[in-house]
C-alpha cells in the first residue's frame, strides 16, 4: 500500500533531524508573538523538542509560565531542579540541569536570559 511504502521510506532515511526553530518533531506550546526552540535532554538521553509561543522578554519565565521548568529561588537566580516533569536533585546524586543556548554552555541563568529568536534554549541532565 502506499502509507507502508511512505513510512518506510522515512524510516530508511538516515538524514540527520532538523534542528531550525521549525523543527518537524517539535511541539508547539504556548501563545505569543515571539517563538523559540527549546530541547529537553533527559537523563537517558532522549531529546524533547519544543517551538515555545510566548509574549515573554526572558527564557526562564517563559518556560515557568508554561510549567516546562520548575525550581527556587537561590542567591544566584533561579536554581531549576525540574524540567518537563523530571527532577534533578544535586543534593541526592550529584544531578542537575545544564542551561544550554545553541549548544554552547550558558554563561547566564535561564532568569536572567533574554529571548532572541533564532536561538535554540535547551536543558541537559547531567551527572557528575
Amino acid at each position: 500500500s502506499q502509507a507502508a511504502s511512505q513510512s518506510s521510506s522515512q524510516a530508511a532515511s538516515s538524514e540527520p533531524a532538523a534542528t531550525s526553530s521549525s523543527a518537524a518533531d517539535a511541539t508547539d506550546v504556548g501563545e505569543g508573538s515571539t517563538v523559540f526552540a527549546f530541547e529537553v535532554t533527559d537523563n537517558e538521553k532522549n531529546v524533547t523538542r519544543w517551538n515555545v509561543h510566548t509574549d515573554e522578554t526572558i527564557v526562564g519565565k517563559a518556560l515557568l509560565a508554561l510549567k516546562l521548568i520548575n525550581g527556587s529561588d537561590s542567591e544566584y537566580g533561579l536554581m531549576v531542579t525540574e524540567v518537563n516533569g523530571l527532577t534533578a536533585d544535586y543534593n541526592t546524586d550529584k544531578a542537575y540541569w545544564a542551561f544550554y543556548i545553541d549548544g554552547e554552555y550558558a554563561s547566564a541563568g535561564v532568569d536572567s536570559t533574554t529571548i532572541e529568536q533564532g536561538k535554540t534554549y535547551a536543558f541537559v541532565y547531567t551527572k557528575e
